[in-house]
């Protein structure tokens, strides 16, 4: 092995080292569909601290019994209740100032599996009833106290007492439902750790999981009904409290498409340039016979291990060295930046909204924002090659594209890209 590739082999070690990944059964990431990100993480936190169980699961060899669920918790906890832990909300990346809106949060959280009811005798009765996943689930905090000296008024040493507040979720889980909630028969969805924490729109790691699932199985490729979709990701008719009718989120399959698979896609495409994913994507929808419009079919995904992906994948599946074809990003995006990254994010759902046809679609995705210049209201982009560059600033494609442009970027003046097979702006 050559410096070079001994460097790349390192940086990914330590780039590896950096972040967690971790196994969460795939019946589990099914729970609390419409959880917000702050809940989210919660869940996933409680995944982090069932490692032990899952590897428990395949050393004692539970993954070969026949009986459904396949549950991941022996038949002594089962029986006689599963230890309660703690979740740090340090670990969840929450601030004391904070505790009050993840309290609140967590307070409103309902997270229940659906199971067969059995009666006394322990014979199933046909029916199924909805129960609890927890226990308990509450934010609690607790703290010390410690002495520091300050100065009065008359310029006297006085000694103070200053309190710090440590605040923790404490989780017992409902020993009578864990097997159901943890069914393993599906087996589990090896992830990123912290997909929720770093995520900015709540489907995004819902979609990220039902992706990663995927990666598990070796699939870089995925076909789901878009009815499948939105079943794992909640996003399906339910009951107005107010007016008592039914109401169909996304009725229309393009409001869907910009809101949900764009927004997503657009949000690990900002983690990937943070590191925050070992994946991001693409889709093509398809259609049945000629029709292009409406309703597709199904929704085909093409996934793309990111940096970090890669990282992994070389140093934790000893995967071979991949071959480098375009300029890594590694550089981490100002609040600032991030606001203007955002933006873009926006006019590229406007733009695929107003755009007919899933080819030209196809190339505007291929836009990526690299910066924003606030004092020259240049935006700097990457583009793929030359040609898209000249397809781009076209006599008659770049006012459109401006003209959306301005709607979020109203002082923008000048266009600049970064083509990345010539590695030059």
């Amino acid at each position: 092995m050559n410096d070079d590739k001994k460097q790349q082999l390192q940086e990914m070690r330590e780039l590896v080292a950096q972040n967690s990944w971790i196994k969460t059964p795939f019946a589990y990431t099914r729970l609390a569909s419409k959880a917000t990100l702050i809940q989210q993480n919660a869940l996933l936190m409680v995944s982090d601290r069932l490692q032990q169980y899952i590897k428990d699961f395949y050393n004692m060899h539970l993954d070969k019994a026949k009986k459904r669920p396949k549950s991941l918790f022996t038949e002594h906890l089962l029986n006689n209740g599963i230890p309660s832990f703690r979740i740090w909300l340090a670990d969840l990346g929450v601030q004391p100032n904070n505790y009050k809106v993840v309290r609140e949060a967590i307070e409103e959280m309902n997270v229940l599996v659906e199971h067969p009811v059995i009666d006394e005798n322990g014979v199933p009765t046909g029916e199924t009833a909805f129960t609890p996943v927890f226990e308990e689930f509450r934010v609690k905090e607790t703290g010390d106290y410690y002495k520091y000296e300050t100065e009065n008024e008359q310029g006297l040493k006085e000694t103070a007492i200053s309190a710090r507040h440590y605040g923790y979720i404490d989780v017992t889980i409902n020993h009578k439902v864990a097997e159901w909630a943890f069914d393993m028969s599906a087996g589990y969805v090896n992830h990123y750790k912290l997909i929720a924490r770093y995520s900015s729109k709540r489907t995004t790691p819902r979609l990220y999981l039902l992706l990663m699932r995927e990666v598990g199985k070796g699939r870089l490729h995925a076909r789901f009904t878009v009815e499948e979709v939105k079943e794992y990701l909640g996003i399906v008719p339910y009951k107005d409290e107010k007016t008592g009718e039914m109401v169909t989120p996304y009725p229309k399959f393009a409001h869907f498409k910009t809101k949900v698979l764009e927004a997503v896609r657009q949000d690990l495409n900002r983690m990937a340039r943070l590191d925050q994913t070992d994946i991001t994507f693409d889709y093509d929808l398809v259609y049945p016979g000629q029709r292009k419009r409406g309703d597709p079919e199904y929704i085909d995904f093409t996934i793309y291990r990111t940096h970090l992906g890669d990282a992994y994948n070389v140093v934790v599946n000893h995967a071979k060295l991949p071959v480098q074809t375009e300029p890594v990003q590694t550089e981490i995006f100002t609040e600032e930046q991030q606001r203007y990254s955002d933006a873009f994010s926006a006019v590229m759902a406007d733009v695929l909204a107003a755009v007919e046809l899933e080819e030209m679609r196809n190339q505007f995705r291929r836009i990526t924002f690299e910066d924003y210049d606030d004092k020259t209201h240049t935006l700097l982009l990457q583009v793929p090659d030359k040609k898209f560059w000249e397809w781009i600033e076209g006599e008659k494609l770049k006012p459109w594209f401006v003209s959306h442009l301005k709607r979020h970027f109203p002082d923008i003046c000048m266009l600049n890209y970064r083509i990345l097979d010539s590695r030059k702006k």
